[in-house]
């Protein structure tokens, strides 16, 4: 199975739950475990919740989604300017923001970060998909 789509949405935070549950409901449709889905939707929360907090000079941005036999791959991308991804430093423990990109890394197999100053930013994150077993896979 090869499900593919993309969105192209304002730099809105209420756009972010809707990024959510278009997702959510491909994926359950397709049968992936609701653990799964959680994951992929926390995931895609912190990708687009970084647009609409750090890429200021964008006003909107592009998600692609491609789901191909056992894995999920999500990019997220902006035309925000852009950041030095090595300049970003790990958020303390007890600090309220700054943990995006490590929650993304932490439920997902594989995190890539392009970003170009003055350009923008890519997030490409992909998953492996667990099937519910009543869809028979």
């Amino acid at each position: 199975m090869r499900l593919q789509f993309s969105l192209d949405l304002p730099r809105d935070a209420a756009m972010v739950g809707v990024t959510r549950r278009t997702l959510d409901g491909a994926l359950a449709g397709a049968g992936v475990t609701r653990d799964c889905r959680d994951d992929i939707q926390l995931a895609l929360t912190e990708a687009c919740g970084n647009v609409v907090s750090h890429a200021s000079l964008a006003s909107q941005y592009h998600i692609d989604v491609t789901v191909d036999e056992d894995e999920c791959v999500i990019e997220v991308t902006d035309d925000g300017g852009g950041f030095n991804p090595g300049s970003v430093r790990p958020a303390g423990e007890l600090s309220e923001s700054g943990r995006g990109l490590q929650v993304v890394a932490a439920l997902v197999e594989r995190l890539d970060v392009v970003s170009v100053e003055e350009t923008g930013t890519l997030v490409r994150f992909s998953k492996h998909l667990t099937w519910d077993v009543a869809d028979g896979r």
